[in-house]
């Protein structure tokens, strides 16, 4: 499963760059002011193998099934969505670090797995995708014979 993603160092650039603009931001802001929640991006996951199938988690709160769209194209899987904004609450807000909006996220994979199989479940926040390998995909025992 190592070869899935490939180590990007732009994007390990882009992500302390990003991390740094935050800490600035936040450092010269005034105490008390918020930070309102950003859009999403890219969502985590959580990729695993088994012998007989790849298993990824990302967790997606507050998103309903009807705003998730998952596909699988030539080897990659995409999951797309929208976290929605919540409405305006009483009071004033001292605090809003949730992100809101569309994300969008693709998953590079081999490409012998059996696309018709794949199953996606939403529990209690996080989604879990379930992609079967294909059967020459698993490993295979071979026995040695004696002459």
């Amino acid at each position: 499963m190592r070869g899935m993603m490939r180590w990007n160092p732009a994007r390990e650039m882009a992500r302390m760059q990003d991390w740094m603009d935050r800490f600035f931001e936040d450092f010269f802001r005034p105490w008390g002011w918020v930070r309102r929640g950003e859009a999403v991006g890219v969502i985590p996951v959580d990729i695993y193998e088994t012998t007989d199938e790849y298993i990824i988690k990302a967790p997606l709160p507050g998103v309903k099934p009807e705003n998730l769209d998952i596909a699988y194209e030539a080897g990659v899987l995409t999951i797309r969505g929208e976290v929605p904004e919540e409405k305006e609450v009483e009071g004033e807000c001292l605090c809003q670090e949730r992100a809101f909006g569309k994300f969008s996220r693709s998953i590079n994979l081999p490409g012998n797995v059996q696309a018709d199989k794949i199953e996606a479940h939403l529990k209690d926040g996080v989604l879990t995708l379930r992609v079967p390998k294909a059967e020459e995909v698993k490993p295979k025992k071979i026995s040695v014979k004696v002459e």
